[in-house]
């Protein structure tokens, strides 16, 4: 599975305070495991599809900071993670 970030989601990481993406940078390695499977991971994120939002997921770094993401096939038929945004839960305005 390959992952990719959004122009917002680089823009919401670059509004982030210092110390939020250093939480982001040490999560990310385990969120790309979760999302590749280890379940135990998955829920230590809480990594669930949000409601009412068919295809967008979301996760959690940590308490008030968390992401949303969707998934893409390739015409090659490789899955591919698309993080869309990053930050407090005002993000769900617009995930």
């Amino acid at each position: 599975m390959k992952f990719h970030r959004t122009p917002q989601f680089k823009e919401d990481y670059n509004s982030l305070t210092e110390s939020d993406k250093t939480a982001v940078d040490d999560a990310f390695k385990n969120i790309v495991r979760a999302l590749q499977g280890d379940v135990e991971l998955r829920k230590q994120h809480r990594i669930k599809k949000m409601s009412g939002k068919n295809e967008i997921w979301e996760g959690h770094v940590k308490l008030n900071l968390c992401f949303t993401f969707h998934f893409e096939n390739t015409n090659e038929g490789e899955k591919v993670c698309f993080f869309r945004r990053i930050g407090t839960h005002d993000i769900y305005k617009n995930p």
